[in-house]
């Protein structure tokens, strides 16, 4: 059976997001939900710990947020760690 990923329109920057959305602008659905790095239940899709601190990779070039993965982001950039 094929499971199917309910999209929207992100209202920061119009591009398609998926599950609890951009982290620039989040949906209040899909929560609480599990954080893949702490383990907890969790209320908030801005939601960070010290377990995805390490592995934080991207920054939104529009708000500053900063993400593990680049498609939470409306206009990610790589986090030179040099």
């Amino acid at each position: 059976m094929t499971e199917y990923v309910k999209t929207y329109s992100c209202p920061t920057c119009r591009g398609r997001a998926s599950g609890r959305g951009h982290l620039c602008h989040p949906l209040k659905e899909g929560v609480p939900f599990t954080c893949e790095f702490c383990k907890k239940k969790v209320n908030d899709a801005r939601h960070v710990c010290a377990k995805m601190i390490d592995n934080i990779e991207y920054i939104c070039s529009n708000c500053g947020r900063l993400s593990v993965y680049d498609s939470l982001l409306c206009k990610p950039e790589v986090i030179d760690k040099d």
